[in-house]
C-alpha cells in the first residue's frame, strides 16, 4: 500500500511544494467466531486455506443455538470489541466475517486492493433486503445498485476505526434488550455516528440471500463467479437467508 504526501519544503530562497510517496506495509487478520463445526464451516476453513488466509477464532463457545431469534448476538460484538482491543498494536485492518457460512475466492492482495478503493476506514458487505427492520429501508441512501442494506456478515476496517467502532457497537449489545448485530449496525449506519460506506456492488462480499443467486455467472472459465448486474468478481460469498453455497463451493475450489 502506498500514501502521497504534500510537504512544504523552505529552501531558504522560497517556499516550494513537493509530493513524497510512503510505502505502508499492511497486516491485515481475519477474524471470525465458531464453536463446533456445522454448515460449511469446512468450506470455510478449506476456501481460507486455498486463499493464504488464517482465520483467527474470537469466540470458540458453543452459542447453543441456530434459531437467530434466541441466539445470544452480544456475544459476537463482545467478541469482536475484545479482539480488537487486545491486538489493536498489532494489525493495520481487521476484517471480520462469519464462519458457517461464508467462503473465500480471493485472498489479501485483491481485498485489500478493494478496500482501499473504497476510501473509507469502514467497509460493510451489503444485501438486497433490508433485514431485520424493513421500516429502515427507506432511509438508506439511494443506489442504483440491487444490493443496498447493510450485511453484518462481513465488514472490515482499519485498526483505529475499528478501535473506536467495535467498542461502540459492543456497548449498545450489552444492553438489556438490545437488537441483533444486524439490527444494531444497521443503526449506527443510517445514524451517520461512524464513517461507514457499503459495498452495493459487491465487489468484495455477495449475499446469496433471496433472489440474489440469479444475478451471479456461474458459468465463465475459470474459478471466479461473476455478478450479472455490476460486472464484479466478488472475493467473498455469504450464503445468509439459509442459502446454498454448493455449486458456489464447486466453482471457486474444484
Amino acid at each position: 500500500m502506498t500514501e502521497t504526501i504534500t510537504e512544504v519544503i523552505d529552501n531558504g530562497g522560497g517556499r516550494f511544494l513537493i509530493q513524497i510517496t510512503k510505502t505502508m506495509i499492511a497486516k491485515p487478520v481475519l477474524v471470525s467466531t465458531w464453536g463446533p463445526p456445522k454448515k460449511y464451516f469446512g468450506a470455510f476453513i478449506d476456501t481460507c486455506k486455498r486463499q493464504g488466509l488464517e482465520p483467527q477464532n474470537a469466540d470458540p463457545d458453543d452459542w447453543g443455538s441456530d434459531d437467530y431469534r434466541i441466539i445470544p448476538w452480544w456475544k459476537k460484538s463482545a467478541a469482536q470489541a475484545r479482539f480488537v482491543k487486545e491486538h489493536a498494536g498489532e494489525f493495520t485492518h481487521f476484517m471480520f466475517t462469519d464462519s458457517y457460512d461464508v467462503v473465500f475466492a480471493a485472498g489479501w492482495d485483491e481485498i485489500l486492493q478493494k478496500f482501499e478503493a473504497f476510501n473509507s476506514p469502514i467497509v460493510f458487505g451489503a444485501e438486497c433486503y433490508c433485514w431485520p427492520d424493513i421500516n429502515q429501508a427507506g432511509f438508506y441512501p439511494a443506489t442504483h445498485h440491487r444490493a443496498r442494506y447493510i450485511n453484518a456478515g462481513f465488514w472490515m476496517a482499519t485498526a483505529e476505526a475499528a478501535e473506536v467502532f467495535t467498542k461502540d457497537l459492543a456497548e449498545i449489545a450489552s444492553q438489556p434488550h438490545a437488537k441483533c448485530d444486524q439490527g444494531i449496525v444497521a443503526d449506527m449506519f443510517l445514524s451517520k455516528k461512524h464513517p461507514i460506506v457499503l459495498d452495493t456492488a459487491c465487489s468484495i462480499l455477495f449475499c446469496c440471500n433471496l433472489d440474489s443467486r440469479d444475478y451471479l455467472d456461474l458459468t465463465l472459465p475459470g474459478t471466479r463467479p461473476r455478478t450479472k448486474d455490476t460486472g464484479e468478481t466478488p472475493c467473498i460469498f455469504h450464503g445468509n437467508g439459509a442459502s446454498g453455497l454448493e455449486e458456489i463451493c464447486w466453482k471457486i475450489a474444484p
